[in-house]
């Protein structure tokens, strides 16, 4: 990685180590791509000619692969596209809200999609992401036909969720250290779970050193993945965990589509709607997929997941 990196003076993205597995592989993408292109947000999961194109806007680690199982198994013959966030390649600094994510995320739809009945949807997180996306598309004179969230709460119910969980972790910053192992791990297929007193007496650089090195050994990420790229990594991961809690959310005039887990990750006393219902002035429909929040990411559980969004996608 660094020798193909030193060779044409060009960094090469994250997303290529899972994409391309030789060296000749990962030459042949430097050379045959603009840097410009390397580093484009948009990335084709999926080629379809018929319908419009379903976006999928990458979670708080910021990588669009995390949807690849989805794609794979969504049976439509509309294109898919992933969206990656901005400082993933440690190009540039991450950008630190919401709104000005999803302003970032409708540029790049645009290049794919000009304007029309727009289908986007992002798990958690993304989930706010996708919302702000059509919020700020209503207020272009733009419909988003399909809004879907996967595993997402409320701005209210999920600020509730994580102050309990950061509680049980000994503090955010731990909390979201594990966090972003668990996110790594989603759709690996290979559980990486860490206690918060592995991580408790480690700096930030060490936390992230001991996590790669695990992640290694547990073959979630490639060889090639250096402590760089962690700190990458986990620089959009923090950041947007942070503009997450910090979004403050305005009522949509449209509808939404939840898809929640049917083994919830925190028992809390709600309802399937997962407090929206201050948000959306438009229907709420939520559908129940057998898993927990990240099994439903990966196989087998993906496949129910798939099934439930091409049917949502059809009727829109």
């Amino acid at each position: 990685m660094t020798q193909i990196e030193q060779q044409f003076g060009k960094k090469l993205p994250l997303a290529t180590l899972f994409q391309s597995t030789t060296i000749s592989e990962k030459a042949t993408l430097l050379k045959d791509y603009e840097e410009s292109q390397l580093l484009s947000p948009v990335v084709k999961m999926k080629s379809g000619d018929d319908g419009l194109p379903l976006f999928f806007i990458s979670p708080s680690s910021g990588n669009s692969l995390f949807y690849m199982d989805l794609a794979r198994k969504m049976n439509t013959k509309q294109p898919i596209y992933g969206l990656q966030a901005p400082g993933l390649n440690g190009e540039r600094e991450a950008l630190t809200t919401l709104p000005e994510l999803a302003a970032y995320y409708i540029k790049a739809i645009k290049t794919i999609q000009q304007t029309g009945h727009y289908h986007i949807v992002g798990f958690c997180v993304a989930g706010f992401l996708a919302f702000e996306i059509a919020q700020q598309l209503s207020l272009e004179g733009e419909t988003t036909a399909l809004l879907g969230m996967i595993e997402t709460q409320s701005p209210k119910v999920y600020k509730i969720i994580n102050d309990r969980l950061a509680a049980e972790s000994l503090g955010y910053e731990i909390y979201n250290a594990i966090g972003f192992v668990e996110e790594l791990s989603a759709t690996s297929g290979k559980k990486l779970s860490l206690s918060p007193q592995e991580l408790e007496d480690l700096k930030l650089e060490e936390q992230l050193e001991y996590i790669l090195e695990q992640a290694k050994k547990h073959n979630i990420l490639p060889s090639e993945v250096g402590v760089q790229h962690m700190q990458d990594l986990y620089q959009v991961y923090h950041a947007t965990a942070k503009a997450a809690c910090n979004y403050e959310a305005r009522p949509y005039v449209g509808a939404i589509n939840l898809f929640n887990a049917s083994q919830p990750s925190v028992e809390i006393d709600i309802d399937e709607k997962l407090g929206w219902e201050d948000w959306i002035k438009g229907k709420i429909e939520a559908y129940e997929i057998t898993g927990d929040n990240h099994s439903i990411m990966r196989e087998p559980d993906v496949v129910f997941l798939a099934e439930e969004l091409a049917l949502c996608l059809q009727q829109v």
